[in-house]
């Protein structure tokens, strides 16, 4: 029986932008993104039969709804594949939070299934399919440093930052993200990150100047809303933090550290606010 144990890398967004929404009704972003150590394990199983999934997070979806799901069944449709899968999700990554954990797992889905049935892909061929699944899902492909452009799909790699420490506070709200995206108006938008000069910090793996750069215009739309996300920002830079800011459409908090003394210090005290889980983790970057 053949059978792959796999992990799939949460993200930060170190800079994300809203451009413009399209005809089509998705919005022009772009973004910095980096992988961070925080993952899921995928099993792959050659067995039972057609897709089976199980999960072992309660607020995942086990059905043709996941993410996960749909990629596998996206693979057998689109190259009359026959043979069956039983995939696990081995949860870690909080669902809902900013972190790409559903687009992680699909990702590395896409690409052990294509292992597996030894489907010969081409690098286009699997970008296709990725951007099929959701925005985020190329970028997962190849994971470490990269600018995303268009609706996510279009990315840049870039230099992976030094192994920098990351503390992430996720406050148990629930911020959807098709709601963001409804209520964000572009035109309004006041405060901006700088992505240009964001990117030009990564080329230099420059993380102090990465930190005083972070920045994200969902925060002035929901920190009115969730103070507690403005309340994280200001007890993580009392911390010896280059910076800190909210990734994707939040709710979660995340601080680039200046080590890891420094990082598990302000874990400890942000571990007393209710309703906030904490992780203590670091950016990473598989070879390519």
């Amino acid at each position: 029986m053949k059978e792959l144990h796999l992990n799939a890398y949460a993200k930060v967004n170190l800079g994300l932008n809203v451009l413009q929404k399209r005809e089509n009704g998705y919005h022009e972003v772009e973004t910095v993104l980096h992988t961070v150590v925080l993952h899921d394990v995928i099993t792959l199983r050659e067995a039972g039969e057609g897709i089976q999934l199980t999960t072992d997070g309660q607020a995942v979806r086990s059905d043709a709804q996941n993410l996960v799901y749909r990629a596998a069944s996206l693979l057998r449709e689109q190259y009359s594949v026959q043979r069956p899968v039983e995939i696990h999700i081995q949860k870690h990554i909080p669902v809902a939070a900013g972190l790409g954990g559903g687009s992680a797992d699909a990702a590395i889905t896409l690409m052990g299934l294509c292992q597996m049935w030894k489907l010969r892909l081409d690098g286009r061929e699997l970008h296709a399919l990725a951007a099929r699944l959701g925005s985020d899902v190329p970028f997962f492909l190849g994971g470490g440093a990269a600018l995303a452009r268009g609706r996510g799909e279009r990315v840049q790699p870039l230099p992976p930052l030094p192994t920098t420490w990351v503390v992430l506070a996720r406050p148990r709200i629930t911020v959807l993200t098709e709601w963001a995206y409804r209520h964000l108006q572009v035109a309004e938008i006041t405060r901006r990150p700088d992505i240009p000069s964001l990117v030009e910090a990564v080329r230099r793996r420059d993380v102090p100047a990465v930190g005083r750069l972070l920045g994200n215009v969902f925060e002035d739309l929901i920190v009115p809303r969730h103070p507690v996300v403005a309340e994280l920002k200001a007890r993580i830079l009392r911390g010896e933090a280059y910076g800190t800011t909210m990734t994707g459409t939040g709710p979660t908090v995340f601080g680039l550290m200046a080590n890891e003394a420094a990082a598990r210090r302000v874990a400890e005290d942000l571990k007393g606010l209710e309703d906030v889980d904490i992780f203590v983790t670091r950016t990473f970057a598989e070879e390519r």
